[in-house]
């Protein structure tokens, strides 16, 4: 039988002496998935928290093409609480936030999701700051500004960091 696109929608049938044997259109349709799976989305995740909502949301934006947002924030308890949930694999947490900003959220997910890659974010380079929250478990840290691409690139070296 032909269907309206001109293609056949019955197997050939077998060749002349075979018999009745199997085709390969037969193995093919013993072996192929009898349903549709879902497709999986393997980009890796990230949290995003800070405080002000125009910033989160542009880097949602930004960085939402390189990895998978599961969880924006706008104060350390909410990082913290999302962090513990979602076990993200990479963290971007800004240094001055309601609830302690990074100097609380940093400790506390480096313990409730050792595996999240921690990449501070901050408006002013304060070398001690910085400091401490590395020696805290940040693996690093960008500039608010620094462009969505660079911030992309940061926490996917950060998400391949393996630390001692």
């Amino acid at each position: 039988m032909i269907s309206p696109d001109g293609m056949t929608d019955q197997a050939p049938s077998s060749p002349a002496g075979a018999g009745g044997g199997r085709t390969d259109d037969d193995a093919f349709r013993d072996t192929a998935p009898t349903h549709a799976e879902p497709l999986r989305d393997h980009r890796r995740t990230l949290l995003i928290a800070d405080d002000d909502q125009v910033v989160r949301y542009k880097l949602s934006a930004d960085l939402g093409q390189s990895f998978r947002i599961v969880g924006l924030a706008d104060n350390a308890t909410d990082a913290i609480a999302l962090a513990a949930r979602h076990k993200p694999d990479a963290a971007l947490i800004d240094v001055e936030m309601p609830g302690g900003g990074a100097r609380t959220a940093v400790p506390e997910i480096v313990t409730c999701s050792p595996q999240t890659r921690i990449v501070i974010l901050s408006a002013d380079e304060e070398r001690a700051m910085v400091l401490e929250l590395l020696n805290a478990g940040a693996i690093a840290y960008v500039r608010k500004g620094t462009s969505g691409e660079k911030i992309a690139e940061t926490l996917a070296k950060a998400v391949l960091y393996v630390g001692s």
